[in-house]
C-alpha cells in the first residue's frame, strides 16, 4: 500500500491533500449569492426601520452559505425598494434625515405605525417597484418602536436643511459625511457606501482611495447602535472579495474593534453584521494570524459557548445566523498556518463548543444546514498532523500484544500472508467526558462521524467527516492503527463503502483515501475484502479512461485492489471482470494517467502471479501477456520500492 494521505486546505501542501473551505468557485453569480444569503430583520431593541434592500425573489430565511456573504438589508415594507438607483424610490439616508418622524418605546420593544390606521405590510419579495407618496407603515416581529415615516415622491430633502438626493450624491461626499458631525448624517454617509458597495465593485476600490474604511472603523466606537449596525454592514461590503481593503482593516486595528464590539454588544443584529464582516476577512490569509490570536477566545466566549449551552447562559441567546457566520469564520481560520492550527486546537471550549452543537444536532436531526458543515469542516481541519502536532496525547499507546505486525517486503506483493496486526489498548480515546483535544480522537467522535455519514443529506459535510476519518487514519504512528481497528469496531465500513461510488468525485476521493489507509492494517483487511472489496471493484470497472479528473482516486483504488486480493484472494473471484481487467490495461498504458499508470500496471502483474487467482482467469479466457508484459513488470518494480520505502519511520 502506498503512503497515507491525509487531507486538510491550507497553501503549499502535499498534492495528497484536500482543500475542504468555503470557496469562491462555490459561489453563484454576484446577485444570486447575495439573494441568498439575506435573512428578514427581527429587532430586539429599539431602532430607526432599515429599508435600504434591493428587490428579492427569495425566501429571507436563506442564510448565509459562503464565506465572504455581501450584505443587504431585507425588505420590511411594501413594494418600493428603498435605497434602489431609481429614481422613484427614496433611499434609508432619505428616511434617516426626514424630520417628519415620531418615536415611541413600549415596553423595549418597537411598533411602527401609519397615521391613517393602514395595516402592516408583510415583506415584498417579488421586486416589485413603486412610488411612495404616503406615510408607511413597516412592523416586524419584536419590535417595539412606534415611526410615522412620511415619504413623498418629491421628497429629497433632509433635516437640517440638508438637500442630498440619491443620484446627486458621490461616494466623495458620502465619505465626508462621516466625518460631519450630526449622528444623521453620519447615518446617511454610511447607508450610501453600504448600497454602493453591494451594487458596485469599483465603489469598494473607492472607498479604499478615499480613505473611507479608516473611518468607518472610527464609528464602530459610536454608542449609536443605528449608526454601529450601518457603519458593520458598510464595512462587510467594503471588504468582500477585495484582499486590500481587508488588509486596510487590519493595519487601521479594526479587527480589535469589530471583535471587542461582537462581545460587547447586546444587540443581535449588530452581531450579525459584524460576524458576517469577520467571516468576509478570514478569507484573507494575511489577516488569520491576528484574528486567531484577537478573536478566537472573544467569539468562542462570546458566540459558540452561549449557542451551544443556552441553558447556562440564558442571559445571552444567540440568533442562529450570528452562529453560521462565527463558525463560518472559525471555518476559514482553521485552513491557516500549522502553528495557526496549533494554537487553535488549545483554545478553551472551541472544540468541546463545535462537539456540543453536533451532538445535539444528531439528538434532534436537523443536520443539514450550513453550521452543521462548518463544526465539521472545523474538526477536519484540527485533525490535520494531529498525532505530530500533539504527541503528548498519544505516548501511552501501547500493543497489548508487543507485536505490529509483519512489515516484510513481502507483505503485500506474495501470496504468503504477513501476520496479523493485534489489537492495539489506546484507553484515553474511551474516556467518558473528553475535553478539549482528546475530542478529536475520542471514541464518540467516530461513532458522530459515521452517524453524520449515514443521516446527512449534505455532500459537502459527508466530505469532511471522511476527511476527518481520512487525517485520523493517515499516520504511520500506531494512533492511525487504533483509528482504523475503531471505525471497523464501529461498524464503519457498510458506512463508507457505498461512497466509494458516489457521484461526488470529491466525497468519492475522500471516502477512498480513508480505505486505502484502513487497508494497511492487516487485521482488517479480511473484513474489508468482503464490505469494500466489490465496491472497489465497481469503481474501477466503470472508469472513464477519457478523462483524468479521477487519477489519485483511481491510483488509491488500484492500491487498495492489490492489498486486499493478494492477502484474500478468494474473496476475488466475485470482483474481477473483463471490464475491470480491459480499464487496467488501458490505464496501465496511458500516460495521461500519472498517478494511476504505475499501480494499475501494478495490479495487473500480481493478479497473475498469484495462482488462486491466476487459475480463475483461466477459465475466464484471460492470457499472460494481458497481465504479464514489459509495461506492468516496470510498474510492479516501481510500485514494489516505493512500498518499501513507504515502511520506513516517519
Amino acid at each position: 500500500m502506498g503512503e497515507p494521505v491525509r487531507s486538510t486546505m491550507g497553501i503549499g501542501l502535499a498534492e495528497d491533500t484536500s482543500l475542504v473551505m468555503p470557496s469562491d468557485k462555490n459561489q453563484c453569480t454576484g446577485q444570486q449569492r447575495v439573494l441568498q444569503q439575506v435573512k428578514s430583520i427581527k429587532r430586539t431593541k429599539s431602532k430607526i426601520v432599515k429599508n435600504d434592500s434591493l428587490p428579492s425573489p427569495t425566501s429571507p430565511e436563506s442564510a448565509t452559505e459562503y464565506s465572504e456573504p455581501k450584505f443587504q438589508f431585507s425588505p420590511t415594507t411594501g413594494p418600493v425598494s428603498i435605497l434602489s438607483r431609481s429614481s422613484t424610490s427614496t433611499s434609508r439616508w432619505q428616511s434617516i434625515m426626514n424630520s417628519h418622524h415620531t418615536v415611541r418605546r413600549q415596553n423595549g420593544s418597537i411598533y411602527q405605525s401609519v397615521s391613517n390606521g393602514m395595516k402592516p405590510h408583510e415583506p415584498i419579495m417579488n421586486g416589485q417597484k413603486g412610488n411612495l407618496s404616503r406615510a408607511r407603515t413597516v412592523k416586524t416581529a419584536s419590535q417595539s418602536q412606534e415611526l410615522n415615516l412620511v415619504r413623498n415622491k418629491s421628497d429629497s430633502s433632509g433635516v437640517n436643511g440638508s438637500n442630498w438626493a440619491m443620484d446627486a450624491m458621490t461616494l466623495q461626499e458620502a465619505v465626508e459625511l462621516l466625518t460631519h458631525p450630526d449622528i444623521n448624517q453620519q447615518l446617511c454617509g454610511a447607508s450610501f457606501i453600504q448600497h454602493c458597495t453591494y451594487v458596485k465593485g469599483e465603489a469598494r476600490r473607492e472607498v479604499c482611495q478615499l480613505e473611507g474604511i479608516h473611518t468607518l472603523i472610527q464609528l464602530l466606537k459610536s454608542e449609536n447602535l443605528d449608526l454601529q449596525q450601518t457603519v458593520a454592514a458598510a464595512l462587510r461590503n467594503v471588504v468582500f472579495k477585495d484582499p486590500k481593503n481587508k488588509s486596510k482593516v487590519k493595519l487601521y486595528g479594526g479587527i480589535k474593534v469589530i471583535v471587542d464590539l461582537v462581545q460587547s454588544t447586546e444587540e443581535a443584529e449588530i452581531q450579525k453584521q459584524l460576524t458576517g464582516l469577520l467571516w468576509n476577512l478570514s478569507s484573507a490569509d494575511d489577516l488569520k494570524p491576528e484574528l486567531i490570536k484577537t478573536g478566537l477566545v472573544l467569539l468562542t466566549e462570546s458566540i459558540l459557548q452561549p449557542y451551544t449551552q443556552p441553558h447556562s447562559y440564558t442571559e445571552k441567546l444567540i440568533e442562529p445566523e450570528i452562529f453560521l457566520n462565527t463558525t463560518g469564520c472559525i471555518r476559514n481560520l482553521s485552513c491557516s498556518t500549522d502553528d495557526d492550527r496549533i494554537w487553535m486546537r488549545d483554545c478553551p471550549y472551541l472544540i468541546d463548543s463545535l462537539m456540543t452543537f453536533l451532538q445535539g444536532r444528531l439528538e434532534i436531526g436537523e443536520l443539514d444546514d450550513k453550521s452543521v458543515e462548518n463544526c465539521v469542516c472545523v474538526l477536519h481541519n484540527l485533525s490535520f498532523k494531529l498525532d505530530k502536532e500533539a504527541p503528548e496525547h498519544f505516548s501511552i499507546i501501547e500493543d497489548s500484544q508487543k507485536e505490529t505486525g509483519d512489515k516484510s517486503k513481502n507483505s503485500l506483493f506474495s501470496s504468503k500472508r504477513p501476520k496479523i496486526q493485534k489489537e492495539l489498548s489506546f484507553p484515553a480515546m474511551d474516556t467518558l467526558d473528553p475535553e478539549g483535544v482528546s475530542w478529536l480522537y475520542n471514541r464518540k467522535s467516530l461513532q458522530m462521524y459515521l452517524s453524520l455519514l449515514r443521516l446527512c443529506q449534505n455532500e459537502s459535510t459527508l466530505e469532511a467527516c471522511c476527511g476527518t476519518l481520512q487525517n485520523l487514519t493517515a499516520s504511520k504512528h500506531l494512533v492511525s492503527t487504533v483509528m482504523s481497528q475503531a471505525i471497523e469496531k464501529l461498524n464503519g465500513l457498510p458506512t463508507i463503502s457505498p461512497l466509494l461510488n458516489s457521484k461526488n468525485q470529491n466525497l468519492q476521493k475522500t471516502a477512498m483515501f480513508v480505505v486505502g489507509n484502513m487497508s494497511r492494517v492487516s487485521n482488517l483487511r479480511a473484513t474489508m475484502a468482503k464490505e469494500a472489496l466489490p465496491e472497489v471493484s465497481a469503481f474501477i470497472s466503470s472508469v472513464d479512461i477519457t478523462t483524468v479528473k479521477a487519477d489519485d482516486t483511481i491510483a488509491t483504488a488500484c492500491s487498495v485492489m492489490q492489498t486486499l486480493v493478494v492477502a484474500e484472494p478468494e474473496h476475488s473471484k466475485n470482483v474481477l471482470n473483463r471490464d475491470m481487467i480491459m480499464n487496467l490495461t488501458s490505464l496501465s498504458e496511458n500516460m495521461s494517467f500519472s498517478k494511476a499508470r504505475q499501480p494499475a500496471g501494478a495490479l495487473l502483474y500480481s493478479l497473475w502471479g498469484q495462482k488462486y487467482i491466476n487459475n480463475r482467469l483461466k477459465k475466464k479466457g484471460m492470457v499472460k501477456d494481458t497481465f504479464v508484459n514489459p509495461v506492468t513488470a516496470a510498474s510492479y518494480k516501481l510500485i514494489s520500492s516505493k512500498h518499501l520505502e513507504s515502511l520506513k519511520p516517519e
